[in-house]
């Protein structure tokens, strides 16, 4: 069990999915292993409770896990950051894009919070929406409270 003092638990992921996806293809674009990638039909491990798996979709998925921060703006810049290197930069997006098209895949950026009693939920910053509208991504939010 997670104690108060050690709240609020935060990450970010961004996850790439279809049934024609390629996890390889996304491997070539982002400068980051992912923490899971398999193809359609793929058999998995998908860890010690579920053991070996038979992929239902294609996947590509990286979290940020790894951050020892308890500010989510922070995990979601990281996100940013991998789609793009420096300001105004899109040549990541634009390969991510190509890839998403050619293999009709949709991206996703998922928010994980999970904080003490009465703690103000954080905020989407509108400059990460904006950054990952035009991959596009949908933002999906687990906000939570002890």
């Amino acid at each position: 069990m997670t104690r108060v003092d050690e709240l609020p638990k935060v990450y970010a992921t961004l996850r790439f999915a279809g049934d024609e996806l390629d996890p390889d293809q996304i491997s070539a674009v982002l400068p980051v292993a992912p923490m899971r990638a398999h193809r359609k039909g793929e058999i998995f491990y998908a860890g010690p409770r579920a053991g070996k798996l038979i992929g239902r979709t294609g996947i590509w998925y990286f979290d940020t896990r790894d951050l020892a921060n308890p500010d989510l703006a922070d995990h979601l810049r990281r996100v940013v950051e991998l789609l793009y290197p420096e300001p105004g930069n899109v040549d990541r997006v634009n390969q991510l894009r190509n890839v998403m098209g050619r293999e009709h895949a949709t991206a996703h950026v998922s928010c994980f919070w999970f904080g003490a009693p009465g703690a103000p939920s954080p905020t989407i910053p509108e400059d990460v929406r904006a950054a990952v509208a035009r991959l596009p991504a949908e933002i999906e939010t687990d906000f939570h409270q002890a």
